[in-house]
């Protein structure tokens, strides 16, 4: 009994449920994989604090880095989880899904686009409006990743047509607003608008070779998911704090 339960800790690492569908074998981050997270979490973990400190420096800087503090915090939490062998399920396809990384973007993504709303000076209901679709579109993704069969792509489907809501207020509407502010937040806005875009629509492309297909192993996922997300979140913050200085005090 001793000996089996170490084999199930093994397979499906500490805390996490025993459900292998039938698998006989499951795709696994490597050591490499392991050590990614790992680093990554040390980056997010850095992140967090030097954003941290510039935010407390005023309260015109802490109103956009705050949000971003805790975008960071937040994922150098579900890094952490991951990196220590928890926050993932094996899910119907026979690979090792990171639950964890969908609990992080569910709620650091709504804090992205609370910041981009911000520095563009748009409505709380247009914030609240946007946020609602990034919702719905981590939850078709991480539904969509415990499914098999056709409904795996319904579920993509679901998902980019959040996306494409969400990219279209960002590159439009709120564009125009923040172009009418001028200043320092109307170029801030523009690179982290662009950021965003740009990775946001990275993310389906490669989960549709990851969870979607197949095709990248678990450890390829980790790397390319990790770069993603330093860039959509770590980059965008500290673009943001290089116009704590001047570009806020009208929000």
């Amino acid at each position: 009994e001793v000996m089996a339960s170490q084999m199930t800790t093994m397979l499906v690492g500490e805390g996490a449920k025993l459900d292998v569908h039938g698998c006989k074998t499951v795709d696994m981050a490597s050591s490499f994989g392991k050590a990614l997270l790992e680093f990554i979490f040390i980056v997010f973990a850095c992140l967090t604090l030097l954003l941290g400190i510039n935010a407390a420096k005023s309260k015109a800087a802490g109103k956009v880095l705050f949000p971003a503090t805790f975008v960071t915090g937040i994922a150098s939490i579900a890094y952490f989880s991951m990196a220590s062998g928890g926050g993932w399920v094996i899910a119907p396809d026979c690979r090792q899904l990171f639950v964890a990384r969908y609990a992080d973007w569910l709620i650091t993504t709504p804090l992205l686009l609370i910041d981009l709303g911000l520095v563009a000076g748009v409505s709380s209901w247009d914030i609240f409006a946007i946020v609602m679709s990034d919702i719905l579109m981590i939850a078709a993704g991480a539904f969509g990743s415990l499914t098999v069969g056709n409904v795996k792509w319904v579920w993509w489907f679901f998902g980019m047509c959040w996306l494409l809501h969400i990219i279209f207020a960002l590159g439009k509407s709120w564009a125009e607003s923040a172009k009418a502010k001028g200043g320092e937040a109307s170029s801030v806005y523009s690179r982290i608008a662009g950021i965003t875009v740009i990775t946001w629509f990275c993310y389906p492309l490669v989960w549709v070779f990851a969870e979607g297909f197949g095709n990248f192993s678990v450890t390829f996922e980790v790397l390319i998911y990790g770069i993603l997300d330093v860039i959509s979140k770590g980059i965008f913050g500290l673009i943001l704090m290089s116009g704590a200085n001047t570009g806020y005090e009208a929000i």
